[in-house]
């Protein structure tokens, strides 16, 4: 709507521009021609009347003035120039006369040669002849008049009526005022048609850079039949548009970027402040155990040896929690920096469960823990025999110091899907918290905090396993089952590898 009313403004205006124009330079030529019409005509009359005068002189010198055979050709020269004429000769007879009455004439003739008019001013004169303006006794018309003699002595007298003029100035006049109406007419009905049609393009340039301005850069001018200057233009417009587009594109990339690396940056900063509140934490206790236990020993507090033992039993033990965590977090900490070289081969993942077993069986026998692994047949997987040992060795961690009620742990493994193992490890004993199952693979989270310390749980371990496996672009999880808790781990086939159905 906009643009429609924009159109007609501009075309209007056009329009009106036009008419103005069209109206100024009718009404000036009018101007002009009341001005200086008259005295034009009067100026072009006066010319006729001297080469009336100098046909009729070389006539009369080559001898075809006088005479009825040549009547008929001095007619048609008076009617050409449409003037009255008589000659006279000496005796005041007329000799040539236009078609007028002669008699009239001759008495003109006479009044004009000799009437002492002062007012009557020679427009021309020679020594032949006098142009001058006359008004006849008994008319009121004004005329231009020629009086003179012709070379064989012959008195001539021309003239032309000057009223005349005044009268074709009026019709002029009358016929300037019809053009500039009809001329507004034809203009109007005319031009917007015209003018709409060249204001067209223009309007859809503007729509154009109306949509580019709001970031609608799928706005493009499409170039007319005729290329001209405003196709020109509008090309120019749509190279801008893509030039535009592009650096709008990249600015927002860049500030995408820019924004994902503040966020990166913040998350950093807060996650370092996390470990370092979390490692301060976690080594505050053992070294605090370790050095009161320290002192304790040094100032000789237990003097019998099985209390010394207790002591120093207590501090190896937290020295080892505190070695472990350091371990953890190293190995946590070049996970996650991508720092760990991964050695991908072939291994036998049921030798390797079987042997982190051995070396927890006496934590099984300390808890009085029924441990079955479901699976026993070989099974070859292709990925880094390291990392998987420690993602198993904390899942089977984390199952010991969580078991509970049956004391059940139960290690098994799945053919998922094509090429994947599926590693399962479950613990009877509570579900773990809605609130808290996305969480605990979070460094240092414990949902059971008071469990954790008891047994000695660093926070970091389940941290271990999601950066191990999210490097091995493998999947893991845990699951709520009904009687416990199931942590589970997939890996890649080795190749050539039978699927043995569980037993």
């Amino acid at each position: 709507m906009k643009s429609t009313q924009k159109s007609n403004k501009i075309n209007r205006q056009i329009v009106g521009l036009i008419v103005v124009t069209i109206i100024s330079a009718l009404v000036l030529v009018s101007l002009i021609s009341s001005c200086f019409l008259g005295d034009y005509y009067i100026y072009e009359k006066r010319k006729d009347l001297k080469a009336i005068y100098g046909t009729l002189t070389k006539r009369c010198e080559n001898g075809t003035l006088y005479g009825e055979e040549y009547t008929q050709e001095t007619a048609a020269l008076f009617d050409m120039y449409t003037v009255a004429c008589i000659i006279a000769g000496a005796d005041g007879e007329p000799l040539v006369s236009s078609n007028m009455d002669s008699e009239l004439l001759l008495n003109q003739l006479n009044y004009a040669m000799f009437s002492n008019n002062k007012s009557e001013n020679a427009l021309n004169e020679t020594d032949s002849y006098k142009i001058f303006k006359q008004v006849f006794p008994g008319s009121k018309v004004e005329y231009l008049v020629l009086v003179g003699l012709l070379p064989d002595g012959n008195s001539i007298f021309l003239r032309v009526t000057e009223s005349s003029m005044r009268h074709i100035t009026g019709v002029m006049n009358k016929f300037f005022i019809h053009m500039v109406m009809w001329a507004v007419v034809f203009t109007a009905i005319i031009g917007f048609a015209v003018i709409s049609r060249f204001t067209r393009p223009l309007i859809n340039l503007i729509d154009i850079t109306k949509r580019i301005s709001n970031f609608d850069f799928d706005a493009k001018y499409r170039p007319q039949r005729i290329y001209n200057e405003i196709d020109d233009l509008g090309e120019h417009i749509n190279e801008m548009s893509t030039t535009l587009k592009r650096a709008i594109t990249q600015l927002r990339a860049a500030n995408e970027s820019l924004k994902h690396d503040l966020e990166v940056k913040e998350e950093t900063e807060n996650m370092r402040k996390e470990f370092v509140s979390n490692v301060s934490h976690e080594l505050k206790t053992p070294i605090a155990l370790i050095q009161g236990y320290a002192e304790g020993l040094q100032e000789g507090i237990m003097d019998d040896e099985v209390s010394r033992q207790i002591y120093l039993d207590i501090i190896i033990d937290e020295a080892n929690k505190m070695n472990r965590l350091v371990r953890e977090m190293l190995i946590l900490n070049q996970l996650e920096a991508g720092q760990m070289n991964m050695d991908l081969v072939d291994f036998d993942v049921t030798e390797m469960i079987d042997s982190i077993v051995d070396s927890n069986k006496i934590n099984f026998e300390a808890q009085n823990i029924k441990y079955s692994f479901i699976n026993k047949a070989e099974c070859y997987v292709h990925a880094d025999e390291f990392l998987v040992e420690q993602v198993i060795t904390n899942f089977i961690s984390n199952a010991i110091h969580y078991v509970m009620n049956e004391n059940i742990i139960n290690v098994r493994y799945d053919f998922a899907k094509k090429g994947k193992v599926r590693i399962s490890v479950f613990n009877s004993g509570n579900n773990i918290a809605k609130k808290d199952i996305k969480r605990i693979w979070e460094k240092f989270y414990k949902a059971d905090k008071a469990r954790s310390r008891e047994y000695g749980g660093s926070g970091i371990g389940l941290s271990v396993v999601k950066a191990t496996m999210d490097l091995l672009h493998e999947k893991f999880g845990v699951e709520n089952v009904s009687d416990g808790v199931e942590f589970w781990c997939e890996l890649t086939l080795a190749k050539d590898t039978k699927i043995n159905k569980n037993s």
